[in-house]
């Protein structure tokens, strides 16, 4: 989907992106010790905002200007940066002791998530896969612990949903 359809969708606001999701929730909730956190495909910063408010520093990052713009300003006073990238193209810099991957499924995008984990860091992922039955992602992420998975189908695809820990 491109930037410009994005950047409207978060005009007219995404209401149930707002909430962080409930998988993420209680997936963080085994480890909420605090650091640094990266959350891709960021959006309008839910979970970013959720491990923030939690004493998290989080680097949130999206494509749309717009989505980035509004968490900005809701993020004020907050350990929060916002980078304004797409994915594809950004080059993760830092390590992070939990990354967030929510919705933007890249192949190419995994190792550059497993190199960012420091040792005993966390990744927690939520991903639209074609059909729950027919796509396995575990190869992906074999250089990590895995601590909780499942695929499930929903509506016409699939939902890949995941704990990982960097050994």
């Amino acid at each position: 989907m491109s930037r410009m359809l994005w950047n409207e969708r978060y005009t007219k606001g995404l209401p149930s992106l707002d909430i962080p999701d409930p998988y993420f929730i209680g997936m963080y909730e085994q480890f909420p010790a605090g650091g640094r956190a990266l959350d891709l495909a960021a959006g309008s910063g839910r979970h970013t905002l959720y491990l923030a408010e939690r004493g998290w520093e989080v680097t949130a990052v999206d494509f749309s200007d717009v989505a980035m713009e509004q968490l900005s300003l809701r993020a004020e006073g907050l350990k929060v940066k916002t980078v304004c990238a797409d994915l594809s193209a950004f080059e993760i810099a830092d390590k992070y002791d939990l990354i967030v991957l929510y919705y933007y499924f890249d192949v190419a995008i995994f190792p550059a998530i497993i190199d960012a984990l420091k040792p005993g860091g966390v990744l927690i992922l939520k991903l639209a896969i074609e059909r729950a039955d027919n796509e396995n992602i575990l190869p992906l992420l074999n250089e990590l612990e895995q601590l909780n998975y499942s695929q499930r189908p929903v509506k016409h695809r699939g939902v890949a949903e995941g704990l990982f820990k960097k050994i």
